[in-house]
This record gives structure tokens, C-alpha cells and sequence, in this order.
């Protein structure tokens, strides 16, 4: 796994119906004109 260097954000606190919350490509290009390097997704886990 790389390191991201730079200013992350979690998904989930945004996404939501509207535009550019969305959609992954939608709020992944909101987030990079913000400056942020990358997107924690959030996910379930069966364990």
C-alpha cells in the first residue's frame, strides 16, 4: 500500500443526492479542487 502525503478526506461526511456528492468521480473532483491528495471510502466488513 503507498502513503499518501497531503490533506485527505472521509466520503462519507459529504456524499448525498446532489451534485457533486453524487457520484465517486463527482466528489473525488470536488475534494481535488479543495486541494486534497486523496478519499478514505468507507466500508462494511463481514467480520
Amino acid at each position: 500500500m503507498r502513503t499518501i502525503k497531503g490533506p485527505a478526506v472521509f466520503l462519507a461526511q459529504f456524499a448525498g443526492d446532489k451534485p457533486p456528492f453524487n457520484s465517486f468521480d463527482a466528489i473525488c473532483g470536488w475534494a481535488a479542487n479543495y486541494g486534497y491528495k486523496g478519499v478514505q471510502i468507507p466500508t462494511g466488513s463481514p467480520a
